[in-house]
């Protein structure tokens, strides 16, 4: 509710220079003359004591909560404690050594003696908590004019830079309090748009709101620690000259906070109250970098902080002024210029040029650059002139970040494509726990180590309680050849059912139940096919009916079909081809020891069909002595958005279930997880041992992922931002006739293109313009998106654009 915001309510105690005088006397001992200083929500006064110093006595809004009251104390004390240089106000306490006071004032105005009040003329005494600070000398910020003085903002951001670093450890619950101006309550004002008058101005500030949601979602993976959060022109101190920041006051907008919004608060400040110009701004970046290095994200989300504080700053005003204030300003003339020279000067060049002032390397995406021919040459030397290169112009990354790739030459691209950096390249939490128990020991499963028992207790949790025990290995080719080693030991069958046109790894007993890349399959592999429907597809129901029979291996198609009859025909029809495919590999001598299932269907074009598909497929296998292995190597931890693993969403219930390097994050870790009586039987009859499979750094690497999984909220990310991603390619879809079908579910969505020259067309044009994708299904017609679970709505959005622009440009 908008009334829960402090600055929106709340006004400062009634109090008058003799009763400020009295109280410094009684409270403090002090003899002093008072002088009224300005306050938003707190009463100030400015006392010259008898003895030449001079402090500033604070009688506190009575309104104001008691936790942030302590908190505003605790700050400066830390602050006195981290940095006794920095010229900031500190605390003076009492006679009796409280950094907070009280004192009892009579009811009424200043004109009746002094007092607080709510109660008009005559009201009872009330208390009033007051503070005593030191006084910071110089003049305000406010009173220098645009341009400022040479060095002046390169001075204000590395006072601001002290400020922050000083803080740096500092936590407190009132570091939590609703404050307005902070955007991340910016929900909560949104109504106000409807009042804002004229409408130019309206429209003005709808479009600096409008990145609002995706901005959101962005500072929720930036660094934050306490910051001021309220650096502007009336907070900053300078000298006479004009030319240096010498202090910071008012700390009472303190707040838990990605450090990128206390720049831009200070950036936003500037701006409408005329302090500084955007010319200006490399030069405060300069300063405050000099001392506090920003990260690239950190400058990426400046622009649009920027112009949300300043359209914050309109709403604010309208809801004062239908609250009855009388605010005689002229913020919304100031802060519509603002936002109107923002949009003429642009995000991308304003943000180059803030990159370029932090000094992070300049990158732009997708600019073409031609990988040296020698390069490639000495590859094919060393791997053979036929390993696989992605794309027509080949990649020579450097590094990641993220969702982000970044190549030899500073080209920027999209990561749309690797699901193994599950929770996003390099992710400096991962990397510290692989580092860390590097740097102890890196043995194997032969010795004991609490590392690998953690583990396996900590992702067991996630699974059904009777998939209770972990064999480890080091990629998911290695736990799916260890799976079907498993299955058959325990069933003594040798049959294989996968799905058409499988892929489930490398080694020589899984590419043969890989149709995808194994030329010839085998007499012991049957495939059965996936329905080509999406779950609840209503609409497309009608004309999907006949496709459905079609997929089937032996059935023939059927007239379309009406949506409330769609589930039986899914589940008769894979019925009927399950039996028919364990009824030729009987007539061959063969009996299913398991089906292996990629639960994502990727390779075979990834659909996402509803459990009525593949009830009567599990069923048919274990009734003819099989096992299930569910592949959640590209589908498990949480990536359809819908269920932490792919099986619970495909409806199936595994015997075995099989991971591969996503789970650490790239780190060579594969799993195998089934029941302890299967595992130890598998053990017992193969003495089973991988030297380097589950050691304590994989372990170490696969722990930190599933933190970061809780802690970033990565699944329910994948939800959000996988709906809306689908959303948005299925809008696109109305207007590019090469779409044919959008599909899959969370981060893991396929686009059907109208054939194979033109994905790969695609593939290319969106690798030209930043974006990394790739190509799939039997008729290698589907395009591929698979980013890392950090991936965001602003990522969707240059996706879409990036799509748009490939499919709309002229083909060679």
């Amino acid at each position: 509710m908008v009334e829960g915001l402090l600055a929106l309510r709340g006004q400062p105690p009634a109090v008058d220079t003799t009763t400020a005088e009295s109280v410094a006397l009684d409270l403090y001992g002090l003899t002093a003359r008072a002088t009224p200083l300005e306050g938003e929500r707190d009463r100030n006064f400015r006392l010259d004591t008898s003895d030449g110093r001079r402090l500033v006595l604070k009688f506190i809004d009575p309104e104001a909560d008691e936790v942030v009251v302590d908190g505003q104390s605790a700050a400066l004390a830390h602050i006195a404690a981290t940095a006794p240089l920095l010229s900031v106000p500190r605390v003076v306490g009492t006679r009796g050594g409280e950094l907070v006071g009280v004192v009892p004032l009579a009811g009424g105005g200043a004109a009746a003696g002094g007092g607080v009040g709510r109660g008009g003329q005559g009201s009872a005494a009330v208390s009033c908590r007051v503070r005593l600070v030191s006084f910071v000398p110089g003049r305000l910020m406010q009173e220098v004019r645009s341009p400022a003085p040479a060095g002046l903002l390169r001075s204000v951001g590395t006072r601001i830079a002290h400020l922050d670093r000083a803080l740096v450890g500092f936590f407190h619950p009132a570091l939590a309090q609703p404050i307005a101006w902070d955007v991340r309550r910016a929900h909560a004002l949104l109504p106000m748009l409807a009042h804002v008058q004229p409408p130019k101005l309206q429209r003005t500030l709808r479009a600096a709101l409008d990145p609002l949601e995706q901005l959101l979602q962005r500072m929720r993976g930036l660094r934050s620690q306490a910051i001021h959060g309220d650096c502007h022109g009336r907070n900053l101190l300078v000298n006479n000259a004009g030319d240096a920041c010498v202090g910071i006051i008012d700390l009472g907008d303190m707040i838990h906070a990605p450090l990128a919004l206390e720049i831009a608060v200070t950036m936003a400040e500037l701006l409408t109250d005329g302090n500084a110009s955007l010319d200006e701004f490399p030069e405060l970046l300069t300063g405050y970098t000099s001392l506090q290095p920003l990260e690239r994200a950190d400058v990426e989300v400046l622009y649009d902080l920027i112009t949300a504080r300043v359209a914050l700053g309109v709403l604010i005003q309208v809801w004062r002024e239908r609250d009855g204030a009388q605010t005689g300003s002229d913020l919304a003339t100031a802060s519509e210029a603002v936002l109107e020279e923002l949009a003429s000067r642009g995000k991308e060049d304003l943000t180059q040029q803030w990159l370029d002032a932090t000094g992070i390397q300049s990158v732009r995406m997708g600019r073409r650059r031609v990988v040296p021919a020698d390069l490639v040459r000495r590859r094919h030397n060393a791997l053979g002139a036929n390993a696989e290169l992605s794309y027509d112009q080949p990649l020579h990354l450097v590094r990641g970040e993220g969702v982000w790739v970044f190549t030899s030459d500073a080209e920027r691209l999209l990561d749309v494509y690797n699901n193994v950096p599950h929770v996003g390249h390099a992710h400096p939490a991962v990397v510290a726990a692989i580092a860390n128990q590097a740097k102890r020991i890196a043995s194997n499963t032969r010795y004991l180590d609490t590392r690998i028992i953690e583990y396996v207790e900590r992702l067991t949790e996630t699974l059904p309680p009777d998939l209770d025990a972990c064999l480890f290995v080091n990629s998911g080719s290695e736990a799916n050849d260890i799976a079907w080693r498993m299955a058959k030991s325990h069933t003594g069958h040798e049959g294989a059912l996968v799905m058409t046109f499988a892929y489930h790894g490398i080694t020589d007993a899984v590419t043969a139940l890989s149709p995808a890349i194994c030329a010839r399959v085998p007499p012991y592999v049957e495939q059965i096919a996936a329905p080509k429907m999406a779950p609840n597809d209503n609409a497309a129901a009608s004309t999907t009916g006949a496709a459905i029979a079609a997929t089937s291996t032996t059935s023939t198609a059927t007239a379309p079909l009406a949506g409330a009859d769609i589930a039986n025909v899914i589940a008769a029809t894979a019925e009927a081809d399950v039996t028919n495919a364990i009824a030729r590999l009987n007539s061959r001598g063969f009996q299913p020891a398991a089906l292996m299932i990629d639960s994502a269907l990727t390779s075979t074009g990834i659909y996402d069909p509803p459990p009525a598909w593949i009830a009567p497929i599990a069923a048919a296998v274990r009734k003819a002595g099989g096992l299930i292995i569910g592949d959640e190597v590209q589908f498990g931890l949480g990536r359809s958005g819908s269920h932490f693993w792919g099986f619970t969403r495909r409806g199936y219930h595994p015997d075995i279930v099989t991971l591969g390097k996503p789970v650490g994050n790239g780190y060579p870790l594969g799993v195998v997880i089934t029941r302890r009586a299967l595992l130890e039987k598998f053990q017992r009859d193969t003495g089973f041992f991988s030297t380097f499979g589950g050691n304590p750094v994989a372990a170490a690497a696969g722990l930190a992922v599933l933190d970061v999984l809780d802690k970033e909220r990565l699944v329910e990310n994948a939800r959000t931002t996988g709906d809306y991603f689908a959303r948005r390619l299925k809008e696109l879809a109305q207007t590019q006739p090469a779409i044919r079908e959008v599909r899959g579910c969370g981060l893991m969505i396929g686009v059907e293109l109208t054939d194979r020259a033109t994905t790969k067309y695609v593939v290319n044009g969106l690798r030209e313009r930043g974006v990394l994708t790739g190509s799939e299904g039997p008729l290698g017609n589907v395009l591929k998106l698979r980013p890392p679970m950090p991936f965001r709505m602003e990522h969707v959005e240059i996706v879409v654009e990036a799509l748009n622009a490939t499919l709309s440009a002229s083909r060679p």
